[in-house]
């Protein structure tokens, strides 16, 4: 298997593709003793053939205990539209705002539900701004009243 190339094979001594669930167990061990931290050296100490990073973003995304599993719920949502108007794209901070919840599971959750949304009231304002002003002005006055 050292020299398949392909998805879920090892390539230069790292396994690539999906995690197995011994492979989950190996990680979940390490950081119950060691703690979090120190990703590069959880190869060496559990015999995992993945890199450091592929360890932290397994632990952080899927298997961290403290995890919220499930959809986001409508308070949620409101905490993140919220924050990205104050923040924009900084998921990370947003995150911080929302335990449980990681900044992968946010910046995808927006990209599927607001995203378009915005793109599209976007392509609204650019096709008003081709106006002429005097029609843009009488838009605005009906959407007052």
């Amino acid at each position: 298997m050292d020299s398949h190339f392909g998805w879920g094979g090892v390539v230069d001594g790292w396994r690539k593709g999906p995690w197995t669930s011994q492979e989950d167990k190996l990680l979940c061990d390490y950081v119950n003793i060691h703690g979090e931290g120190r990703w590069n050296c959880v190869s060496n100490i559990t015999g995992l053939r993945r890199s450091g990073k592929s360890c932290r973003l397994r632990w952080v995304n899927y298997l961290r205990p403290d995890l919220k599993r499930g959809k986001i719920t409508p308070q949620e949502e409101n905490i993140i539209l919220e924050l990205h108007a104050r923040w924009g794209n900084r998921w990370s901070t947003i995150a911080r705002s929302l335990p449980g919840r990681t900044d992968n599971e946010i910046k995808n959750y927006w990209r599927t539900h607001f995203k378009k949304a915005k793109s599209s009231s976007s392509k609204i304002n650019l096709q008003r701004s081709k106006l002429p002003k005097s029609l843009i002005q009488q838009d605005q006055n009906h959407e007052r009243r």
